[in-house]
Parts: C-alpha cells; sequence; structure tokens
C-alpha cells in the first residue's frame, strides 16, 4: 500500500489511489520491489569509463555521462532550492520530484524524507539519472509501450542468484562477466526518454486563467516528449529520436565499448554528454563542486554552446537598405526553430529566450539591465509562462507547487507540430504551417528609429538565451526557510555571472542614412553620440526606468 511514503505526503498515503495522485500515477517500479536495486555508476565506471580515441577524447559512456546534467540531478543546486521551497508549501511533495531526479534513491525507498536529505551517495542516489537508470528500463511485459510521463519507470530486475541483465542498442551484445547483456530496441526509442521529459503536476489540475474554470487535465510542467512526438521528427520514415540528437555518434575507427580484454570494438557508438540547453548550469555544477570535475564542466559547456548555435536560425526579411536621417523604419525579423521540440523547452518555468534589436550602438529592444531582460513595447520573447488562480484573479506563479494557469506559452514550435490541449500555445499564433500544422518559425516586426546624422548605420540582432533568471532565484533564495540551499544558491548565482545571456546567433544588415547633418560635424546621432555599452548586459538607466515602468503597469494588469 505503499506505506513508505508517510502520512506526511500531503497526507494522502493512506491509500492507494491518494499514494498514485502523488507520484503522478500508479505505473512503474516501486520502492521495495527490486530484488536487485540500481547500481551506483560507480560500478558501471571500472569497465566504461578511461580509454580514449585516436585523437585522445574521452568518449567511454561513463566518462562523457559525469559532466552531464543527467549525472548531477539529484545534486544540482538549483534544483535542491527549489525542492526545499516545494516541500515548505506542500509538504511530502519533494518524493514525487525525487522520482526523476533519483530513481536509485526513489526505487529504494530512500526518497522518504522527501527533501532528499535520506539519499544514500555510497548507493548511487547522488548519481542522478545514472547508467541503470536507462539500461534496466524496460517496457512492461504485455504493454504495447511504457507508461509516460512522471517517471513510472519499469525496471528489470531478476530472482535471487542471479544478475538483471543490462540492455543495449546492439543486437548481438558483448557478453560482460559482471552482468548478462541483452539488445533492446528501446534504447533507442525516444519513449525511454518520454517516461521522464513529460512531467504533469502530480496533484493540480489546469485551471482558465479567464475564470478558474477547472479543465479536467494536469497542469503541464514539462512536455518536452510530447511536442517531439507531435512533430515531422518524429513522423519521418526513419524518425530523428531523442538519442539521435543528444547523443551523437562519436564517430571515427571502431573503438571498444568497455575496457575488459577482448572486448569487440564497434563503430558508432554514442556519447553520453545528453547535450541540452543548460549552458549556465554548467558553470553552476562547476563552482558548486571546486576541484572535482572542472576541465569536465568546462567541456561540456563549450559543448552546450556550440549546440545552442545550432538549434535556430534569425533572418532580416527584406531589411531597408536607404533612409532618412531621423526617420522610423521597419524591419522584419524571422526565428526559425530547428530543433525538434518548442525553443526553447525544458524545465519551463524560467528559461527565457528572445530577440534584441540594435540600431548602431543603441538596443532599441530587448536590451538586458540589472540581471533582467527589458520588457519594453516591442520585446519579442519567447517563454513559458504559469500562474496561479485565487480569489478570482490570477497572477505570476513563481513556485511549482502553486502552478495551476499557463499565462503565456510563446516558444516556437518544432517543424510540423500538430499539438494537443496540452500543448497548444498560448499568447501567440503560430497557425499556418503546411498540413495545418503549426508553423516553426515566428516573424515579428519592429521600428527602428535612424540617427539624425548621414552615413551607415549597422543593424544588429540577436536570438539571446538565459537558463534561469535572477527573479526566479531571487524568489527561491527569498522563500527558503527551512535550511541554507537559498543562500547556497544566491552565492553561486553570483560567483557564476548571474546566468547572463547567451548569444544563440546573430543577423546583421546595414541602412545607408542619408540627409541631417554629418556624424563628424556635430550632428546629434544616436549611433555616433556617447552612449551606454551596446553589450547584452548594459543598458542606460532612461531604459531602465521605462522597464521598471512597464513592470508595473504588467503587474496592475495581472491583479
Amino acid at each position: 500500500m505503499l506505506s513508505f511514503l508517510g502520512a506526511g505526503l500531503l497526507s494522502l498515503a493512506a491509500t492507494r489511489q491518494g499514494a498514485a495522485q502523488v507520484l503522478g500515477g500508479d505505473g512503474g517500479t516501486l520502492p521495495g520491489q527490486l530484488r536487485h536495486p540500481l547500481e551506483p555508476a560507480a560500478r558501471c565506471s571500472e569497465c566504461h569509463a578511461g580509454e580514449t580515441d585516436a585523437q585522445g577524447n574521452n568518449y567511454m559512456a561513463a566518462d562523457t555521462w559525469q559532466s552531464s546534467m543527467m549525472a548531477n540531478a539529484a545534486r544540482d543546486p538549483l534544483f535542491l532550492a527549489t525542492l526545499t521551497v516545494a516541500n515548505q508549501q506542500a509538504p511530502g511533495v519533494g518524493t514525487f520530484c525525487l522520482r526523476c531526479h533519483s530513481p536509485s534513491g526513489f526505487t529504494a525507498g530512500r526518497a522518504v524524507p522527501p527533501l532528499g536529505t535520506g539519499l544514500d551517495p555510497v548507493l548511487g542516489d547522488a548519481d542522478g539519472v545514472h547508467c541503470d537508470t536507462c539500461h534496466r528500463s524496460v517496457v512492461p511485459t504485455g504493454a504495447s509501450g511504457p507508461l509516460l510521463r512522471n517517471a513510472q519507470l519499469y525496471f528489470q530486475d531478476a530472482p535471487e542468484g542471479e544478475l538483471p541483465p543490462r540492455h543495449g542498442p546492439r543486437s548481438d551484445p558483448f557478453q560482460s562477466p559482471r552482468h548478462p547483456s541483452v539488445g533492446s530496441a528501446f534504447v533507442r526509442d525516444s519513449r525511454l526518454c518520454g517516461q521522464c521529459h513529460d512531467v504533469d503536476h502530480p496533484t493540480q489540475n489546469r485551471l482558465d486563467p479567464r475564470d478558474g474554470r477547472d479543465t479536467g487535465a494536469r497542469f503541464p510542467l514539462q512536455s518536452t516528449y510530447s511536442e517531439w512526438a507531435q512533430s515531422d521528427f518524429a513522423r519521418r520514415a526513419n524518425p530523428e529520436t531523442c538519442q539521435s540528437c543528444h547523443m551523437p555518434e562519436v564517430g571515427g575507427e571502431p573503438i571498444p565499448v568497455t575496457r575488459i580484454p577482448g572486448a569487440p570494438v564497434r563503430p558508432g557508438q554514442r556519447r553520453h554528454d545528453f547535450q541540452g540547453a543548460n549552458e549556465w548550469g554548467m558553470a553552476l555544477l562547476r563552482a558548486a563542486f571546486p576541484g572535482e570535475n572542472d576541465e569536465g564542466f568546462d567541456a561540456a559547456r563549450r559543448q552546450i554552446q556550440g549546440y545552442l548555435r545550432t538549434a535556430a536560425t534569425v533572418e532580416l526579411i527584406d531589411p531597408p537598405r536607404t533612409a532618412q536621417a531621423g526617420a522610423t523604419v521597419q524591419l522584419r525579423v524571422r526565428v526559425t526553430n530547428l530543433s525538434g521540440h518548442k525553443l526553447p523547452t525544458g524545465y519551463e518555468d524560467a528559461r527565457l529566450m528572445w530577440l534584441q534589436v540594435q540600431v548602431g550602438d543603441r538596443v532599441v529592444s530587448g536590451a538586458y539591465a540589472n540581471d533582467e531582460l527589458v520588457e519594453d513595447g516591442q520585446a519579442r520573447i519567447y517563454r513559458f509562462e504559469p500562474g496561479h488562480y485565487a480569489d478570482g484573479r490570477v497572477t505570476r506563479s513563481d513556485f511549482v507547487v502553486a502552478h495551476d494557469t499557463v499565462l503565456e506559452d510563446t516558444r516556437i514550435p518544432p517543424l510540423g507540430m500538430m499539438p494537443d490541449d496540452r500543448t497548444r500555445p498560448v499568447g501567440r499564433d503560430y497557425s499556418g504551417g503546411p498540413g495545418g500544422a503549426l508553423r516553426n518559425y515566428d516573424e515579428a516586426t519592429f521600428a527602428l528609429p535612424m540617427p539624425a546624422a548621414g552615413g551607415a548605420v549597422p543593424i544588429t540582432v540577436r536570438l539571446l538565451y538565459r537558463t534561469t533568471t535572477r527573479h526566479y532565484v531571487e524568489a527561491i533564495a527569498g522563500a527558503n526557510t527551512t535550511d541554507d540551499r537559498g543562500r547556497t544558491l544566491t552565492q553561486l548565482f553570483n560567483a557564476t555571472g548571474r546566468a547572463a545571456p547567451f548569444t544563440m546567433t546573430t543577423a546583421t544588415a546595414s541602412i545607408a542614412v542619408t540627409g541631417g547633418a554629418p556624424a563628424d560635424e556635430g550632428g546629434a546621432s544616436c549611433a555616433a553620440r556617447p552612449s551606454p555599452a551596446t553589450h547584452p548586459a548594459a543598458l542606460s538607466l532612461g531604459a531602465l526606468g521605462l522597464a521598471l515602468v512597464a513592470r508595473r503597469r504588467r503587474n496592475k494588469l495581472r491583479r
């Protein structure tokens, strides 16, 4: 009856139905059911680490995995601070969170206490999503497929006296002296990832932000797998899977999969970096665990940055070539999503992407000041913004357990996306794609004021991205009253550039401005006169004041 949950788990563990509600479903391997616990990654690294390719690069699974967010899912300072606040607001809910972030801790019953203080690093609980999580994950016997969403994973077990097999992508796996090995198509299947990379609120239904009406569906906390499954990437004759993008092939000559003498060499091995979009997360981990894996975290951050640069394109559509001095011209910009899911995706509370438009040395939209995006009247922002409905009004929600409405979902869909009610955009129309699908691009028009002096004026449009925001970090840290995780997060945030925006891609043009006084004759040119720095982290005080006014206005509208 899942008595391990205790009476504190939202007071719902007295019955199996209540416990299933808190855990986000009644399926998957539950605590105490495994005869053979999930083993720590250190056991796997004894064989699957330590070798390099012909260029001297690490390629083995354990080596590349250890610098990933998967490997650090249970000790990420941002997650831990959020976990503490979630438990303060809904006591016991942390067990649900740890089901994803520490499968070995959850299945062993150590996800109680729900703050994660019962996790055992020696037994692999701090390894996050580790080797056995994927390589013992199976489709339940007799089922048509896995249980997608909320980490309802079933793990391969074995009778007493035997060892559970590990599942790999090849039909002729090498038989390790450590464990049986079997081939499994499921290891190459995006549904393996969809077990965790679709997450619904365990207890809260989604409400209509207009009147608080219960929609009857759970509030979506993450929908990355569904976004992919509804896209052309999934429907192709040879689908582009999560693994094919986030676990690129090593390439080159066939190489060993293990250090065991006599092991065969294999072509087409996949790296286990699990490249994603948590660019600042690598700096956060490096600062949180100094000296442990500095080079690995630095390398992972560079890889993620390179990955982000391939996720989208920015195009200036028929930009004006000439303009009169002092005039205002229109610039149309197109951003195309090249990824297999919404852009951005992932943990949706704080990820942020936007266009920054600059005329000469003046940022006219999308400026960044005081560690925050300035939401001017032209700002083009791509984000998921949750809300909370109470007392007849909806307000922005900073805390995951309080989310019940979607205020905004302006993220760019993937190619060919056919959404359902759970994934449909909110606050921006992306209709008009081929065959009734959503468009995988967004177009926005910006009004650009020309300088008063003549000459060539450069136009620069950047697509900027942040893993998290100052607002979110401060909200989590400020709400933390149980332990020091909020204070630790603040210290690390300040020590790592405060999650400064990363430039994904840039487009440029030049406008020939005619008329007006030449810039070198003392004309009041906004492109020539002294101005604040144009790096994304700088803005004039005047623009900052406008930003604060705009923020107050939005807050009033929400109230």
